[in-house]
């Protein structure tokens, strides 16, 4: 079965996608876990449920969830609708790459 492919073929660098569309992907899921850790750090810290921090944000809990396990990236007004709620002010800051 020379030249077919197995379902369970080794994975070749160079082989499937380009290396740096997988170094961005990994990039965008690392942003938006952070971005979802640093939503629920903050509700928690203020003692709420998901449920109420959606209702003060004007969105639903569903989402809010999505939102804090690192799912899409949310835009940078449902990010601000939630810094209001929460009682805090969006930044945007860039940095030195390490």
């Amino acid at each position: 079965m020379e030249g077919k492919s197995s379902p369970h073929a080794r994975w070749v660098p160079g082989s499937g996608r380009d290396n740096d569309e997988v170094r961005a992907g990994r990039e965008e899921a690392r942003i938006a876990f952070e971005l979802g850790n640093a939503v629920r750090e903050r509700r928690q810290a203020l003692g709420w449920s998901q449920a109420e921090l959606a209702r003060r944000a004007g969105m639903t809990q569903p989402a809010l969830s999505r939102l804090e396990a690192g799912g899409p990236t949310p835009t940078i007004g449902v990010l601000d609708r939630i810094a209001h709620a929460l009682g805090a002010r969006l930044t945007v800051q860039f940095t030195d790459a390490v």
